[in-house]
């Protein structure tokens, strides 16, 4: 998995194959993940798309300091 860049700054996108959205753990859990996502310091909003995610995080704070944060939360439910 990684945080690819998107035209936005402030966002990153993780594109997901079919394999993870066909996937009953992953559909069951995304409420948990986006809730996860949302309560890291310096994340603002996360939109599930048909086959991403984007995060948005907050002006002043710098993908280096959550993206390793962001990758395990992500982890945790693959």
């Amino acid at each position: 998995m990684e945080l690819i860049d998107t035209p936005n700054p402030n966002a990153k996108k993780i594109e997901l194959d079919t394999t993870v959205l066909n996937d009953e753990n992953f559909l069951s859990q995304q409420d948990k993940l986006s809730n996860d996502l949302e309560k890291l310091d310096g994340v603002s909003s996360v939109f599930f798309g048909p086959s991403f995610i984007t995060i948005t995080k907050e002006a002043n704070v710098e993908w280096l300091s959550i993206s390793q944060d962001i990758i395990s939360i992500f982890d945790t439910i693959q």
